[in-house]
């Protein structure tokens, strides 16, 4: 990183001096300070339908020669969003869109001194990957054979990337009761949804659990907690405040969910009961 001598403003020659714990460089004849802060920059993490990652060979030093994340720095008026947009567009040809921040990193350069890196995920939009502005190639890679990436920060970011994609959790539906009707209605009373307890268990769900409430006949939908009723009573209580969704013989439907790992989602078989009329288990699905 480059050490001023002289004032780049009146080119009086530079005094060192010290602020707190921090050495500067002052000019006592204008008042200018040299902060040694660090650089601001991003990098891209981009995955195609393979899951490969996006890479390119620099052309430029630091690291010329070696692989990276498409990276740059941000420049003055732009928000680190679209800049790492723009880097990932000039070094590669590729439009995405910002998904998630990654993280912030530190990384120790020659060139530069310290450098911010702020990674983020995009998802890839248009483009055939191309090599341009500093890169000299551009490709994606397996996750299992990447090849040597020239800065610790980038490799970082691939592997929070990683274990961040590996641990996703996304909400499926778990349960879903249909044809339910209303047989109470309740306003002076705690807020919550009574379900006869046997359509409860054949449900999968238990005392206290969030469900969505769809009524059929208004349209409205709610989010309330389950409350056990006497188990064949055939009872759907609407209580509290959302007994003013409903009235006595609507037609309900009753959704609930459940966290699973991303990569098991497609495993996953939700439990569908259908009732009759009368409130009695007609049909279940699993």
């Amino acid at each position: 990183m480059k050490i001023y001598k002289f004032c780049p403003i009146c080119c009086t020659v530079l005094n060192k001096t010290k602020e707190d714990v921090h050495h500067r460089l002052l000019c006592k004849k204008c008042g200018w300070t040299f902060y040694f802060n660090p650089l601001p920059s991003v990098a891209a993490f981009v995955q195609n339908d393979d899951d490969k990652i996006l890479l390119v060979k620099r052309g430029v030093a630091p690291s010329s020669g070696k692989w990276a994340l498409p990276t740059g720095f941000i420049e003055q008026k732009e928000s680190p969003e679209k800049a790492v947009v723009r880097e990932l567009r000039e070094e590669t040809n590729i439009e995405g869109n910002v998904q998630e921040l990654i993280g912030v990193y530190v990384e120790k350069t020659k060139l530069y001194g310290n450098v911010i890196l702020i990674g983020y995920r995009l998802r890839l939009i248009r483009g055939n990957v191309k090599p341009g502005d500093d890169a000299v190639a551009a490709k994606f890679f397996s996750k299992d054979k990447l090849p040597v990436i020239g800065f610790s920060s980038h490799r970082a970011v691939i592997n929070d990337a990683l274990t961040r994609s590996d641990q996703a959790f996304i909400e499926i539906l778990k349960s879903k009761i249909t044809e339910a009707r209303i047989t109470h209605t309740h306003l002076f009373y705690r807020g919550s949804m009574g379900i006869d307890g046997k359509i409860m268990k054949e449900a999968g769900l238990i005392p206290g659990e969030k469900i969505q409430v769809l009524n059929y006949n208004n349209g409205e939908r709610l989010e309330t907690y389950v409350i056990e009723e006497k188990s064949g009573s055939g009872r759907f209580v609407l209580y509290g405040p959302a007994s003013k969704k409903g009235k006595v013989g609507d037609k309900l439907c009753l959704l609930s969910y459940q966290m699973v790992k991303r990569e098991h989602a497609g495993l996953f078989k939700p439990t569908l009961v259908i009732l009759n009329e009368r409130n009695k288990i007609k049909r279940k699905h699993t």
